[in-house]
């Protein structure tokens, strides 16, 4: 009888919480066949809709997409479980609603994963009822909606971490009851793997509970090879999925955000603060009371501490650090709940109490519900049932065509937030078919920084989304050889200043006004995807080439002269590049032949040219991927910005987009990972390891285990000093520059510039560090300074300025030949840049003060 009232108690608290989910996610909206809204999250229907109209009838889910960037492979870094479960469910019912129901998913599973890893982990009732209810507190914190996991997460689109988020809560419990009782290594593989699937960093958050199993010496060995058959397992599965993202990655775009908080107060939302004050209480518990009951405890506390860790070392590994603190949310709730079952006297009444307290914190929840209703009406009305529907069906209507037709580039705006996201333009292929730009899985594209770095040409309000880059100001004038370049040959604005600019442009022409929208066309485009350049190809000698390229793209000088990195180019192709550089803008020019006739036909999976110039270089504008194959040429060259080079053998030339030797590794792993699931299940015990290693690792269990704790610990402390040393470095050094103390200044700035890397903070201070060195008139000094600044940081906003410092610094020593040669270079390379013109002045100033005759 208790064990069905308290199932029966788990049930309705598990129900009542699903139904005040329900509450705000109206089955009417969630129901309704519209394209959802919302943030990121429209984005993704674009490249949903492709895989199941065109990469799953080719047999190639990771294919290749022309959609967005030039050209990406949406899966081959991204999320295939959420996506594949949306086209499955698609057959069934309308597609926009399976959307809307998977992206919704993670929220529903999450009180579910709560409540049956609680179990796992032995909580008994009504813990895991009341966890399921303690869900809402993370779930309805509104203070954040890029981190991960709770409502305003999922809906300004990342449903896929969601997901991923809740399968990771739910292995933490499983993996603890595995461990314990040596059982269940293949599921708990196959659950990892899953989870991995739907997202990285879920991953890593359920990955990190291993840890804790390693710390006792008696059952090191046990544990450990319970661990890495877990792990194992799950790497095999992922296998077709993992192995290509690893062997290409250097063709996807890091996004390694590091997040500034003002206070630490702001990483605590007030929903937040009685779990957080319960959690710490919990922790001194534990901490002062040892005893063998608050062993799930002391796992969850150690998984927070390596959530910790993952936290202060992500940005080093290419992860956004923040989204690692949502799982130390949920970790932090397990805690305040093993307090609460700690000096509440659960065990009378408990069904009582589990209906009281979920009630309770329902009720918490409801009183801290602001924004979240609106917004999820927002969405899931969808973007039909906005009133300026008309409009964007007659702005998309304006520029239909084909894939194969020029790309339609778009000025960005917030105004864009009319028709249900800001960034509903991006599903350019899918309204209007025709290719576009930007897209929503910026870091599978190798052209992202290109393409960012052009959209803050073409915007009154870029977003310099991507790190690391230095951004330029609204300039129409210099952006169209880009949008040329791209074959972007049309453009959607909207704000005054974009407008007026291509107006009074004779290079554009507007054929479309509608309610302050206006598409301009530009005159006498090239429409073709596959060109002949101006200049023969140089190969440049670089150990950082999409920096370089970077380097080369925001040079307006160079733009007309395409670059290739040397260490690209096979021993057998090197002849065709017989023009050599160490500068990506100090380059030699040969010309070639202009008048070649080509005719193309362009699609997604395969491209063809006829040309009447063979031997001679052809720029096909699509992105550069290892998996295009060519045939009728030699060899795929990767060529400035990041688009495919070929010297065409004879008149015709076919490239094809294949799986290549990391594909089929991958998916023969993953087929070995299918067979381990299935060969051999059992429900018993792993046997206790024996043997010479197994007692051999348990002698040197204390040495390696707290060698490799300290090593951890270290290299967080030096991640943790490279975060924030250099801004305090650097505002040491600035208050020390405004009061002219150089010496102060120069000491911090150098300090802030060594820590920093390669970020912006480090950039910033090895300007001001030369900048310390040349008004303390040490010229010789500051123009090594200033050098170092152009070398190391060629995209900071600081190299023109350096580049005519390096003249004044060469004038001051007497060097005036090779200052003008300075001051001239400034000028040819950033016209209309402010110190091309102080250039001018100081090449004008130099004339006057040269002696007459």
């Amino acid at each position: 009888m208790r064990m069905f009232l308290d199932r029966g108690t788990t049930l309705l608290v598990l129900a009542g919480v699903w139904a005040f989910l329900l509450y705000y996610f109206k089955p009417s909206l969630l129901l309704l066949d519209t394209m959802d809204a919302g943030g990121d999250t429209p984005s993704f229907l674009r490249p949903m809709h492709h895989l199941k109209d065109v990469l799953l009838p080719a047999g190639n889910p990771q294919g290749w997409d022309l959609g967005n960037f030039a050209g990406y492979a949406p899966y081959q870094f991204y999320f295939l479980p959420p996506a594949l479960s949306i086209v499955l469910l698609s057959y069934v019912i309308p597609f926009n609603v399976a959307f809307k129901l998977v992206s919704v998913s993670g929220v529903f599973l999450l009180p579910l994963c709560m409540l049956l890893s609680l179990r796992a982990m032995r909580f008994a009732f009504p813990v895991p009822a009341i966890g399921a209810a303690a869900s809402l507190l993370f779930l309805f914190n509104e203070g954040n909606s890029m981190w991960g996991g709770n409502i305003p997460s999922t809906l300004a689109g990342e449903f896929a971490h969601s997901i991923g988020f809740s399968l990771s809560v739910l292995f933490i419990g499983y993996l603890y009851k595995g461990v314990e009782e040596q059982k269940g290594w293949r599921g708990l593989g196959a659950l990892l793997a899953l989870t991995g699937l739907c997202h990285p960093v879920a991953f890593l958050n359920a990955a990190t509970g291993g840890i804790f199993f390693v710390f006792g010496r008696r059952t090191f060995v046990r544990n450990l090879r319970f661990l890495l058959l877990v792990y194992g397992t799950a790497v095999l599965l992922m296998g077709f999925w993992l192995v290509p993202l690893i062997a290409k990655l250097g063709f996807a775009t890091s996004i390694n955000w590091e997040w500034h908080f003002p206070s630490p107060w702001d990483l605590m939302p007030q929903i937040l603060w009685p779990p957080a004050i319960l959690a710490l209480c919990d922790v001194i518990w534990i901490t002062v009371f040892r005893r063998p009951e608050n062993r799930p405890a002391r796992y969850i506390l150690v998984t927070m501490i390596a959530t910790a860790m993952f936290f202060f070392n992500a940005t080093e590994i290419g992860l956004p650090e923040i989204r690692f603190v949502p799982f130390a949310y949920v970790l932090m709730i397990f805690l305040a709940l093993d307090f609460v079952r700690r000096v509440l006297p659960l065990h009378i009444g408990p069904h009582i109490a589990a209906v009281a307290l979920s009630v309770s914190i329902i009720a918490w929840v409801q009183a801290r519900t602001t924004f979240i209703p609106s917004w999820i009406k927002w969405n899931y009305e969808g973007l039909e049932r906005k009133p300026s529907w008309p409009l964007l069906k007659a702005i998309t209507g304006a520029v239909q065509g084909n894939i194969g037709d020029p790309r339609v580039a778009y000025e960005n705006s917030p105004k864009h937030d009319r028709f249900g996201s800001m960034r509903v333009f991006e599903n350019m292929a899918l309204l209007s078919g025709r290719p576009t730009l930007e897209g929503v899985l910026l870091q599978t594209g190798v052209n992202s920084p290109f393409i960012y770095w052009l959209q803050s040409q073409i915007s009154k309000q870029g977003t310099g989304v991507i790190p690391g880059y230095s951004y330029p100001n609204l300039d129409l004038n210099r952006a169209t050889p880009r949008l040329a370049m791209y074959n972007a040959n049309d453009i959607v604005v909207l704000t005054d200043e974009v407008t007026k600019a291509l107006a009074s442009d004779p290079r554009w022409e507007r054929h479309f006004n509608q309610q302050g929208y206006s598409i301009f066309r530009l005159k006498d485009a090239d429409r073709h995807y596959v060109r002949v350049p101006k200049f023969r190809p140089v190969r440049i000698t670089t150990d950082r080439w999409k920096k370089d390229f970077h380097r080369w793209f925001s040079t307006d000088a160079v733009l007309d002269v395409p670059i290739v990195a040397e260490d690209t180019i096979p021993a057998s192709e090197m002849a065709r590049f017989p023009l050599q550089s160490k500068s990506p803008i100090e380059l030699p020019r040969e010309a070639v032949p202009s008048d070649c006739q080509i005719t193309e036909k362009i699609d997604h999976m395969k491209m063809e040219f006829t040309t009447t110039c063979p031997g001679q270089p052809h720029i096909v504008s699509v992105a550069y991927f290892p998996n295009w194959k060519v045939e009728g040429a030699s060899y795929v060259h990767l060529v400035s910005p990041a688009f495919m080079l070929v010297f065409p053998d004879g008149n015709h030339v076919t490239m094809t987009y294949r799986r290549i030797g990391s594909d089929w590794l991958g998916i023969v792993l993953s087929l070995v990972g299918v067979v381990v699931c299935l060969v051999g299940r059992r429900r018993v015990p792993l046997g206790e390891p024996e043997g010479a290693l197994p007692r051999g690792l348990t002698a040197v269990h204390p040495v390696l285990i707290g060698a490799v704790t300290l090593g951890a610990i270290a290299i967080t402390g030096w991640h943790v000093l490279r975060d924030f040393g250099p801004q305090i470095f650097y505002k040491r050094g600035w208050e020390a520059f405004q009061k002219q103390d150089y010496v102060t200044s120069l000491e911090n700035f150098d300090r802030a510039m060594r820590l920093g890397g390669d970020t912006n903070q480090a950039a910033d201070a090895a300007f001001f560090r030369a900048a310390s060195l040349f008004r303390a008139e040490r010229f010789q000094d500051a123009m090594e300074g200033y050098q170092i600044v152009i070398d190391k940081f060629p995209d900071s906003i600081w190299v023109a300025e350096a580049n005519y410092h390096v003249g004044l610094c060469l004038r001051r020593l007497g060097q005036r030949e090779r200052a003008i040669e300075t001051f001239r270079w400034v000028i040819a390379t950033y016209p209309g840049n402010r110190w091309a013109g102080f250039a001018q002045e100081q090449l004008d100033q130099m004339e006057k003060e040269a002696p007459a005759g």
